[in-house]
């Protein structure tokens, strides 16, 4: 296990390029390929966005692991850069502000079954780098009141929101009241116009990492699909 690295993650995170990236610096206030602040940030309250500002700015395919051990970061990149190869790029069409619980996301206008069987093979064909959760992460995730099938995702996945109850979002915000959702979702709409118009592509499998646990999270590799 690399000794730099507490958790890895998959996920999806448009290229700096693209519209969709230059939303999440103004959102989020930094970068989220270099972690570095931007000047042209919206003012947005800290307190808002310091739940998924620590993740960056992303939608997940497989949610934040420790490495199994006996396996090496080196055989989880070149996972990932395998898998990426025999993945097609995926159509997201376009993305828009919607509530997922008590957080403000984006998601898809019209979602399709082709991300979301990209996100269960990147659950299932990087499970072996997993290292099981012990008994007190899995009573803390129990204890956010989840049904049973989720339970016993968390059992054969390590999390719960997979397979049926996966749902494509690029989180926002921290969990906000229920009167608070309308108005960051008319903030989206507002500050989003000129970046959310135009359909998004997934293009990559991006490994994220952390440091240590409730440091962010910092983008490491970035492996195009090729499919």
């Amino acid at each position: 296990m690399s000794a730099e690295w507490y958790r890895y993650a998959v996920y999806f995170s448009p290229r700096s390029d693209e519209p969709l990236a230059e939303f999440g610096r103004r959102w989020f206030g930094f970068d989220t390929e270099t972690r570095k602040p931007v000047e042209n940030a919206w003012d947005i309250p800290t307190g808002i966005i310091r739940t998924p500002a620590r993740y960056g700015f992303h939608a997940t395919l497989k949610a934040p692991f420790r490495l199994r051990r006996g396996r090496s970061e080196a055989e989880l990149f070149a996972a990932v850069e395998n898998l990426a190869a025999e993945q097609a790029p995926v159509p997201l069409g376009q993305l828009i502000p919607k509530p997922l619980g008590s957080f403000m996301t984006l998601q898809q206008a019209l979602p399709d079954d082709r991300v979301d069987a990209l996100a269960f093979t990147c659950v299932r064909d990087l499970d072996l780098f997993r290292d099981p959760l012990t008994e007190e992460e899995q009573d803390a995730i129990f204890d956010k009141g989840i049904t049973r099938r989720q339970k016993a995702n968390v059992f054969t996945w390590g999390y719960p929101y997979v397979g049926e109850d996966y749902v494509f979002h690029m989180t926002l915000t921290s969990i906000l009241a229920p009167q608070e959702l309308p108005r960051w979702q008319e903030k989206v709409i507002e500050w989003g116009a000129d970046y959310l118009r135009k359909p998004v592509t997934l293009r990559d499998l991006c490994i994220f990492a952390q440091k240590e646990p409730k440091a962010p999270f910092h983008l490491i590799a970035r492996f195009p699909l090729r499919g």
